[in-house]
């Protein structure tokens, strides 16, 4: 939903409300007797409107949040990105280091899929798998058909699975199935959304974004009422401007002898 069609909504909404003030501005005519009627009226009139107007523009708020947030933040956020190695890693990172915006791109983490193997094979390649390639700093085997491997943040990831890929098979004759380049792309905040558009959806996968801006959407999300108790809430914002129209006499009254009351304590 784009500003002017929320625009749109809450005028539309605001128009609703009118038209509960103006029937309850008609009570001298319609008598005193008619009250829960008004109430009746204000109450059903808000709950409408809340439900077709201000509830829709509920799921935008986020949206409209994240925008304010990046445009006043001089912070950066950081695109989770896994990047499968069927594609060409090395050539991903550099385009992406090219794509305005991003301050820079790092690759320090591989998860590989393997067949499954058995607990001794799990320790020797604990033991000698960081001896295959230089650039590996730890390995690390969640499961049995799973290795995680950390390397240098400057390093060809390609290479890394390349040599992993030769011993394995050469070593154990553990087959690789398939593997994924966690790449993180540190970007202004302000760009995250052009960025994210730039990157080739057809070979990545974007994991999660992070940085001070997601943490305050993260927020918003949980401050925001629930669709229901925005709908209540304007049901009784309905009834009480009904309310208004029909004290509206009485209310100014009281205005006037509480101003003239501080009027006289000046003088």
């Amino acid at each position: 939903m784009g500003t002017l069609a929320v625009i749109l909504m809450i005028v539309l909404f605001l128009v609703l409300m009118v038209f509960i003030f103006s029937i309850a501005l008609l009570t001298p005519l319609i008598g005193k007797k008619n009250l829960l009627f008004v109430i009746f009226l204000g109450f059903t009139v808000g709950v409408v409107g809340g439900a077709f107007f201000i509830s829709p523009i509920m799921d935008d708020i986020p949206d409209m949040g994240r925008s304010i947030y990046q445009f006043t933040s001089n912070s950066s956020e950081v695109i989770e990105v896994d990047v499968a190695t069927n594609t060409n890693v090395t050539q991903f990172i550099e385009t992406t280091k090219g794509i305005e915006g991003v301050k820079s791109v790092k690759s320090n983490e591989i998860t590989i899929k393997t067949d499954p193997f058995s607990d001794t094979w799990k320790n020797i390649i604990m033991a000698r798998a960081a001896s295959v390639n230089s650039n590996i700093t730890s390995i690390s085997i969640p499961s049995n058909n799973t290795i995680i491997v950390k390397v240098n943040e400057n390093s060809n990831p390609q290479n890394v699975i390349n040599n992993l890929e030769e011993w394995l098979m050469f070593a154990g004759g553990i087959n690789i199935k398939y593997s994924t380049v966690h790449v993180s792309v540190n970007v202004d905040s302000s760009q995250v959304d052009t960025v994210v558009a730039k990157l080739p959806q057809d070979q990545i996968v974007i994991t999660g974004i992070k940085g001070p801006v997601e943490d305050k959407i993260q927020y918003l999300n949980a401050v925001l009422p629930k669709k229901s108790n925005v709908v209540l809430v304007c049901g009784i914002l309905g009834m009480l401007v009904g309310l208004t129209g029909v004290f509206l006499d009485t209310i100014l009254e009281v205005l006037r002898r509480t101003r003239d009351k501080f009027r006289k304590k000046e003088e």
